[in-house]
């Protein structure tokens, strides 16, 4: 999948830096004469995660320095292209006495750092770190969580309501999304864009045992693939969707892969204009366990809030966190900086915030957070009785709370796992995204013969590219 590139405005990062924190800096001990350390974060994540989506790591290097009078520096690596980023942190990740901290997004890669002997397995030196959920930890001490997202799927229910059925239940299967999406097409199409064929694309690729990592194999041309090429494609043009009629397999392919063409521009402010009359809310940033911020939409519009399971249910929490660089300077002094990002107190902030997007990863403090929402309900019944008014309901409301409870649980049971940091399926999933355009979207629809040539030479490719 490509790796989401947002430009924000430099401002927002002065909102914030206003937080209470405790760093538990006494539970490690150092013995430093250099009190600094440096993070080392690509270019994007600096601007979008660290600094907005999970800014208490921002506002937390702030006022660790000055609550430790350790020095946190983060060394800002610019690129062109993934693989231009991963030199140039290659780069500095060889060096004596290297960057401390090495930040890794919600949709980074990080094995590789650990199966190339540069990250340091931390394991029994970060106290807080057994305060983590267990599920987050199955690369044991290396990858450090911090942060976790979980982005809904959000149905309009006054669209929904149209259908006449019953109201999903949290534990709903991505069968059942199909089904009542199905439904929905039939009473009421859709503008269709590049959304839509990711998601088709998307479902296939995990439906399917296209990839087989342990023997780098692919495996593209055989009756599933070729039946599922086809029921894309006669769902696409089924009359479900609304499609430019004269569009051609060129228009087709600057729609999907060519985000500046007038194609894909058209078509999508076409479905971004109409989105609230289709079922599903288009784009979706809030996270479904920040139960704070959720309650206000559902309080406001009253839309139906889930989890999400288009994909299936694994790779649908973005988490992000840090490796330790084993070349890196002062390294108990960055593990001192994680233990203190993983404290209580840090992780309950980061809850409470509405700024920000991300949620704690800290289990110990799960009933701290039950408390704050008993509370806040509490003090608005109180507020109602004494006849307070006010314009907004200021609740939290239940269905945010068991939306919480649920993708929790989840998280609990392993359920729900990463995103996908594993970057050679990531990159078979663009490759394949691009090339079965071509067969979707072509101007007469290929045989089975046709497509099985076709998906036999991509086949031999893909595997000399696995095997290089």
């Amino acid at each position: 999948m490509m790796k989401k590139k947002v430009v924000l405005i430099l401002c927002i990062i002065l909102g914030l830096l206003i937080m209470g924190c405790s760093n538990n800096s006494n539970e490690i001990k150092t013995n430093v004469d250099d009190n600094e350390i440096t993070i080392l974060v690509e270019k994007d994540d600096f601007a979008y995660d660290i600094t907005w989506k999970y800014f208490k790591i921002y506002g937390y290097a702030e006022r660790f320095e000055l609550e430790t009078g350790i020095k946190v520096n983060f060394d800002v690596i610019n690129g062109n292209n993934e693989d231009d980023y991963e030199k140039k942190m290659n780069t500095k990740l060889y060096l004596n006495e290297g960057p401390t901290l090495i930040f890794i997004s919600d949709d980074s890669t990080y094995k590789k750092y650990i199966e190339r002997g540069i990250a340091v397995d931390t394991q029994g030196k970060i106290p807080n770190l057994t305060k983590v959920y267990d599920s987050l930890l199955t690369d044991g001490g290396y990858f450090i969580p911090v942060g976790m997202i979980h982005y809904p799927v959000i149905l309009h229910r006054r669209e929904f309501n149209k259908l006449k059925i019953d109201e999903p239940k949290l534990n709903w299967t991505k069968e059942d999304y199909l089904s009542i999406k199905d439904k929905w097409l039939k009473l009421q199409p859709e503008y269709f864009c590049f959304t839509d064929y990711n998601e088709l694309i998307t479902s296939m690729i995990n439906n399917l045992e296209i990839l087989n990592e342990s023997i780098k194999r692919v495996d593209l041309n055989n009756s599933k693939i070729i039946d599922y090429i086809n029921n894309i494609r006669d769902e696409i043009f089924s009359g479900k969707y609304i499609i430019n009629k004269e569009y051609t397999y060129k228009d087709f392919y600057n729609m999907i892969l060519n985000y500046t063409s007038p194609q894909c521009k058209e078509t999508y402010d076409l479905k971004y204009k109409n989105n609230y009359k289709d079922m599903k809310k288009l784009w979706v940033f809030d996270n479904g366990l920040k139960s704070l911020k959720v309650s206000k939409w559902i309080n406001a519009s009253y839309n139906i809030y889930l989890p999400n399971v288009i994909n299936g249910d694994d790779n649908v929490l973005n988490v992000c966190g840090f490796l330790v660089n084993r070349n890196g300077k002062n390294i108990e002094l960055g593990l001192e900086f994680l233990n203190g990002l993983l404290s209580d107190e840090i992780q309950l902030e980061m809850f409470k915030s509405n700024t920000g997007e991300s949620y704690p990863v800290n289990k110990d403090i799960e009933d701290e957070i039950d408390k704050i929402e008993k509370q806040i309900n509490e003090k608005v019944a109180k507020e109602k009785r004494e006849g307070v008014k006010h314009l907004v309901r200021k609740d939290v409301n239940e269905k945010a709370i068991v939306l919480r409870k649920y993708i929790i649980s989840q998280v609990k049971t392993g359920n729900y796992k990463r995103r996908c940091n594993n970057k050679i399926v990531m990159q078979i999933e663009e490759m394949i995204q691009k090339d079965f355009v071509k067969f979707i979207f072509a101007d007469e629809a290929y045989t089975d013969e046709e497509l099985g040539r076709e998906l036999q030479k991509l086949e031999y490719n893909y595997n000399i590219w696995l095997n290089e």
